[in-house]
């Protein structure tokens, strides 16, 4: 979806009233906001502006080669000291965790994103939920401002690479191909930005796919496939959470799998999960079952509850929905 003038124009309005500006990433980052938050920061750079990026939790390793992976820190301010705040990739207040109190303290907010479960918490908000990334929306933003730069389009493409597969999910649009040759007339090298964000990978996490694989469970004639991110497998492959991302891909691929479920033990009795589906299923509408949310194709959650029965209301969740 093109982004109305109206709403481009909005938001060059506010950047342009505003010295002090702050730029908030949801929490478990991943390339689309991380990205996404970088090619906004060093755009606002060029104008002047004194520029700030907040996260809860650290940059993943896989993200540390793109530029100004170093510029993220923890949210300690009052938020009273920022003339716009700007929340991206974004679904809901809550995923801004604990920043979410310094974002609402400001009194001009503005929310990028393009979640089709987006919740209108900011006084401007572009969303566009056939983007297959925020990203895409972040360049028509500052292609329209005329900020677009080498660095920003690298920074642009890592992030829409990072949420749509390289272009292989169904969340790919002729838009997205569209944007992605734009981004080729800059100077920067696609195929190093694609082995970097979406190939590279350490011994660890190869030894921790290969060790929760092996041990993938399936239900429901094989339509419905779980993998389990335990404790013991993150210290025994000396990896953590943040690098999960990426292996639930490996059994929604099979055939027969419908609904794909990854689950990460983050504390006794307290489960991250994440979901990936074909067409048959919305993994919003999962989500949606444990108060989380999402895409059509790819979405989470976290659930409280002892392991077995988290698995038993995950399958039934899948099996209701299927029949």
């Amino acid at each position: 979806m093109i982004i109305a003038k109206d709403k481009l124009y909005k938001f060059k309005t506010s950047v342009n009233s505003a010295t002090t500006i702050a730029l908030f990433c949801h929490i478990n980052p991943d390339g689309d906001t991380i990205g996404t938050a970088l090619a906004l920061f060093f755009a606002l750079k060029k104008i002047d502006k004194e520029v700030r990026i907040f996260c809860d939790d650290t940059v993943p390793e896989k993200l540390h080669n793109l530029d100004g992976s170093d510029k993220f820190e923890k949210c300690d301010a009052s938020g009273k000291e920022f003339d716009l705040a700007i929340a991206i990739d974004c679904s809901d207040i809550s995923r801004l965790g604990t920043s979410a109190r310094c974002f609402l303290k400001v009194a001009s907010t503005i929310a990028v994103d393009h979640h089709k479960t987006h919740s209108n918490f900011a006084k401007l908000t572009i969303v566009d939920s056939e983007a297959s990334a925020t990203a895409e929306i972040i360049y028509q933003i500052l292609d329209y401002c005329e900020l677009m730069d080498d660095i920003i389009a690298k920074l642009i493409f890592g992030a829409m690479v990072s949420d749509n597969g390289c272009f292989g999910y169904s969340s790919t649009t002729a838009q997205s191909h569209e944007i992605a040759k734009a981004l080729y007339s800059f100077k920067f090298n696609p195929s190093d930005v694609i082995y970097d964000i979406w190939k590279k990978k350490s011994v660890g996490v190869f030894n921790l796919s290969t060790r929760v694989l092996s041990k993938c469970r399936f239900f429901y004639d094989n339509k419905v496939a779980i993998i389990t991110f335990c404790k013991e497998d993150f210290d025994a492959t000396g990896t953590s959470q943040t690098d999960t991302e990426g292996i639930i891909s490996n059994i929604i691929d099979i055939d027969t799998v419908e609904v794909a479920f990854a689950i990460s033990e983050a504390n006794e009795f307290y489960y991250k999960v994440s979901i990936r589906t074909k067409k048959k299923v919305d993994a919003s509408d999962c989500a949606a079952a444990f108060g989380g949310g999402g895409h059509s194709c790819a979405a989470g959650c976290r659930i409280n509850g002892r392991y077995e029965d988290v698995i038993e209301r995950l399958v039934k969740t899948a099996t209701d929905r299927l029949d």
